[in-house]
């Protein structure tokens, strides 16, 4: 019985190791109505570069998964916040800052990105 409560949890510790989730969350500033969660946007590096009139819906912070399965790379992280942002009713994302941790004492790595969702005005 002993033994088999340890695999058990042997099992379940491995799963939980090998399946950790990312998270992305969203701060509200000015959502308008929401899209399909696979809607088109255009990505930017800098806000200066956009070339029509906007305002942001919402502010992004996104982070991959820590463990071996995922893919831990800023480009990840940005791509787990475009269903938030055509939730927001953006048309585009700002790229405000990305990066890719290493692997650490307790991760494998994770990739990270703060995003602007905004939404064009003409």
């Amino acid at each position: 019985m002993i033994h088999r409560t340890l695999a058990l949890a042997a099992v379940g510790l491995t799963a939980a190791f090998l399946t950790g989730c990312g998270s992305v969350g969203v701060q509200p500033v000015s959502m308008g109505a929401a899209k399909p969660a696979n809607c088109e946007l255009k990505q930017y590096v800098s806000e200066r570069d956009i070339e029509r009139p906007y305002e942001v819906a919402c502010m992004i912070t996104s982070q991959t998964g820590t463990t071996l399965g995922h893919d831990k790379t800023a480009s990840a992280a940005i791509n787990n916040a475009r269903a938030e942002a055509c939730a927001c009713g953006a048309d585009a994302i700002v790229v405000e800052s990305s990066e890719e941790e290493g692997i650490t004492l307790f991760t494998w790595g994770q990739g990270k990105a703060q995003l602007k969702a905004v939404r064009y005005q003409d």
